[in-house]
């Protein structure tokens, strides 16, 4: 049963904001880019605001709230930082602001959901998939274990199969004596229809290369998404290439890219009735050991994108 009012140790409220992106109600706009590195932040305002309104930096949360120059809509955009815990403390953080009244404590009776979509950088696990590709998810696979704290529901029927057959997929690739055999549980969420397509047609119609397919979050940069850096065996070894040649079950869909925040995100904003959706570039293709050094060019063309999408969907 939901608290009410809620008290100051589950929801700490620090001279009317929110404790960890330092935020008061009215700061944060309804359509919202997540970026994960903090100087993107004034990157995309510098580029897309005409007007900025709020720009808050606390606890290494960047938050900046404008007014789009080509669009004329009320935006922000803030860092989660990186990996799934941090853009959890985020979620919970921007939904509060839009959800309860600082005063009273209390959950609103009515309130208009928020847009959110999540703009970075991920590793491409297809051959075909060249640097600087953006793909756009559909289902994500989580490795991440934050999701599995919130009771969310699996998004459909394909969700379910693709979720089975990641988990036999991981299950077949770690070793019968290794210590943590049988405790790692991906889950599967999926991104709103209305921002997926919506991404999509954007694309389209702009002429930017776009991929469809699925997303891995992984819990961490290095083994667990198939690198082998450290003197510590990996679990799983060969995740990334294990993964990109499952067959996933949903026609036409392949496990397109790798990268640490998205699974979060489409699990807890669809089970909130959220809209939500991700649009990263392939920046890293391990299969082929290639690093794309300088990608701020299609980062500006995946914020215009999303602006633009906005901008459909209101």
């Amino acid at each position: 049963m939901e608290v009410d009012p809620f008290v100051t140790a589950d929801l700490p409220i620090v001279k009317g904001r929110v404790y960890h992106l330092d935020l008061a109600p009215g700061e944060i706009a309804r359509n919202i880019i997540i970026v994960g590195d903090p100087d993107r932040v004034p990157f995309f305002a510098d580029e897309f605001m005409v007007e900025c309104e709020v720009d808050r930096f606390h606890r290494g949360f960047r938050t900046i709230t404008g007014i789009a120059r080509e669009t004329g809509q009320r935006f922000s955009v803030l860092t989660s930082g990186i990996g799934t815990p941090s853009m959890e403390i985020v979620l919970n953080e921007i939904c509060a602001l839009n959800e309860i009244d600082f005063k009273t404590r209390k959950r609103k009776k009515q309130f208009k959901p928020l847009t959110v979509i999540r703009i970075g950088t991920s590793g491409g696990l297809q051959p075909e998939t060249e640097l600087g590709t953006l793909v756009v998810t559909d289902y994500v696979i989580g490795l991440d274990n934050t999701g599995l704290f919130y009771d969310a529901p699996c998004p459909d029927s394909c969700g379910r199969i693709l979720e089975v057959r990641a988990r036999e997929a991981l299950a077949s690739a770690i070793d019968v004596n290794a210590r943590f055999k049988g405790r790692v549980f991906p889950y599967v969420a999926r991104a709103h229809p209305e921002v997926r397509i919506a991404l999509e047609k954007e694309a389209l119609r702009l002429g930017v290369g776009c991929r469809k397919g699925i997303t891995v979050s992984s819990s961490g940069f290095f083994a667990n998404e198939g690198r082998k850096v450290s003197r510590i065996a990996p679990t799983a070894p060969q995740l990334d290439a294990l993964l990109a040649a499952m067959d996933s079950g949903i026609p036409g869909l392949k496990v397109e890219n790798i990268e640490m925040e998205s699974s979060i995100l489409l699990h807890f904003m669809g089970g909130i009735g959220y809209r939500a959706g991700v649009i990263c570039a392939v920046i890293d293709k391990r299969c082929e050991g290639s690093f794309m050094m300088d990608y701020q060019e299609i980062m500006l063309v995946a914020a215009r994108i999303t602006l633009n999408v906005f901008r459909s969907l209101e």
